[in-house]
């Protein structure tokens, strides 16, 4: 197990989504030593494109994804602000982003907590790295007794949309 400190925080995608999504400060209220892995920013990067998709057109779910996949010029000039804000955000707060845990070390997570994969994953990583504090939105990582959930408080007490509620991402 490579180890951080006991200080080090894990950032889970619904935390981003919080503050790109809704525009909560929850980034700045957190303690130092942030860090995320490589999984959540793939997460994070595909529902903002998915989200700027929306924004801009009246469709369901599926009806996005099909035009984002027949349409990858449209993907690349949304991309660009996209990854400016995430890369701004990141080296703004030094959020270390890190490598996930590998797959066997993720299904040990779903098998002891019944985690669905993407949870169990950051889940496996936060074991890996020797972190135990996790900034969530996410209720399911509850269950696992070797993280302490942290939920930003702002952004419970001031939001009124699901994304900085409890998510099942």
């Amino acid at each position: 197990m490579r180890s951080m400190t006991e200080e080090t925080t894990f950032l889970d995608t619904s935390v981003f989504l919080c503050f790109f999504i809704e525009g909560k400060s929850v980034l700045e209220t957190l303690p130092e030593n942030l860090i995320t892995s490589t999984n959540v920013i793939e997460e994070l990067t595909y529902i903002l494109i998915k989200h700027k998709a929306e924004e801009t057109r009246d469709e369901k779910h599926y009806e996005t994804l099909s035009f984002l996949r027949g349409n990858p010029s449209y993907i690349i000039e949304i991309f660009e602000e996209i990854k400016r804000d995430i890369e701004t955000v990141l080296t703004t707060l030094s959020i270390k982003v890190v490598e996930p845990a590998d797959f066997q070390r993720m299904w040990n997570i779903i098998e002891k907590y019944g985690l669905l994969p993407n949870d169990a994953l950051i889940s496996a990583t936060c074991r890996l790295y020797g972190i135990g504090r996790i900034a969530t939105f996410d209720e399911d990582f509850k269950k696992v007794d070797l993280l302490e959930v942290l939920k930003p408080q702002e952004a419970v007490e001031t939001s009124h949309e699901k994304i900085c509620g409890d998510t099942d991402e």
